[in-house]
């Protein structure tokens, strides 16, 4: 192609314009043939690529028109990418009712054979139940580890273990079994307030 018309197509010539476009239209199809984006489609690519050369043509340096065609193919190919990048930067919405790459309906994949309440609770309970045991003392944590990990022995090796007094050993266990009680009734009054 002439360089004349490169000139001529920079300084705002319509029909010079036009015949630039013309001359990139083959690799223009080439790469919008290449490219599937969800949202547009073959014209939609083909006129983003034509304002692409339309806005680049202005930027075509007067010392360099030998390579204007090769600077307008890499102004398309950039111009399609960052497209290409902003409609795969949003999520494509999906009906619950639309089906997978299997032909599973999102509907079935959602039933689930636990109680997600119950799980819910569970690990809820645990969490309050770790909170009222790190509200403790070591001593209170200790004897209450012996007791939990053995309810009938657990009192009688604590103290012997200690050198604690047997009715001590059960006192301070069932004084550290109401405080972790007053603490989960407390902390379920404060939770469930409206």
């Amino acid at each position: 192609m002439n360089d004349n018309i490169f000139l001529l197509a920079k300084n705002g010539n319509k029909d010079a314009i036009e015949l630039v476009i013309k001359t990139v239209k083959p690799f223009i199809f080439k790469q919008c043939g290449k490219m599937k984006l969800h949202g547009y489609d073959f014209e939609d690519l083909c006129q983003i690529s034509y304002e692409s050369v339309v806005k680049n043509i202005p930027k075509i340096s007067k010392d360099h028109l030998d390579t204007a065609p090769s600077f307008l193919m890499k102004c398309i190919h950039n111009t399609l990418k960052y497209e290409a990048r902003r409609a795969l930067s949003k999520p494509e919405a999906a009906s619950i009712e639309s089906e997978d790459k299997d032909g599973i309906r999102y509907a079935e994949k959602l039933i689930s054979e636990d109680d997600t309440e119950k799980i819910f609770f569970k690990d809820y309970q645990s969490s309050v139940v770790k909170e009222a045991y790190a509200s403790l003392n070591l001593e209170e944590k200790t004897i209450l580890s012996f007791f939990i990990t053995d309810p009938y022995g657990g009192l009688k090796r604590y103290s012997e273990l200690y050198n604690a007094d047997y009715r001590k050993s059960r006192y301070l266990k069932d004084k550290t079994l109401k405080k972790m009680k007053t603490f989960l009734e407390n902390s379920s009054e404060d939770d469930f307030d409206l």
